[in-house]
């Protein structure tokens, strides 16, 4: 094996030509929808602005902040230059800002987060997750060291 392998390092740390460019991008609309987000009349509870280009209506959603829309995710593909916006229903079950785990971290506190920081299922089975995965027995997880085909060649080599 090659002392300088980038086998096992990220992304960000595998390429050197593109990421100074795109993490300049992703810093630059970081700031910009923080400081939409401050001065959105709602802050965090500031609904996803979205474009419904299905409909074949004239009616479109008027950004509600001060400083225009307010979306809450932004993918951009620069091979293009172009951005979309995606924004999709609330998921029931989500593990970052569902009722459930909202509740419990109101009620419980820092408790909440040791809970949730000494095992990884903790919060699978307040969402329920857990039940959603458990009778839905058709779905697969995979394991990244399924795919990491880098091993098998090496030996072959020598």
């Amino acid at each position: 094996m090659v002392g300088g392998s980038l086998k096992d390092r990220t992304l960000d740390q595998q390429c050197t030509v593109t990421r100074p460019g795109v993490s300049n991008i992703a810093a630059s609309y970081a700031v910009e929808l923080l400081v939409a987000l401050l001065q959105h009349p709602l802050r965090e509870l500031a609904p996803a602005y979205y474009a419904n280009s299905r409909q074949q209506t004239t009616e479109v959603q008027q950004p509600e902040g001060l400083l225009g829309i307010l979306p809450h995710s932004i993918r951009g593909m620069l091979c293009n230059y172009e951005n979309i916006l995606p924004a999709t229903q609330k998921f029931a079950q989500c593990i970052a800002c569902s009722e459930r785990v909202l509740a419990a971290y109101r009620s419980e506190g820092h408790e909440f987060l040791f809970k949730t920081f000494e095992t990884a299922k903790y919060l699978e089975d307040l969402t329920g997750i857990s039940d959603f995965k458990r009778l839905n027995s058709e779905i697969i997880d995979f394991d990244d060291n399924e795919f990491d085909m880098s091993d098998n060649d090496d030996d072959d080599d020598n």
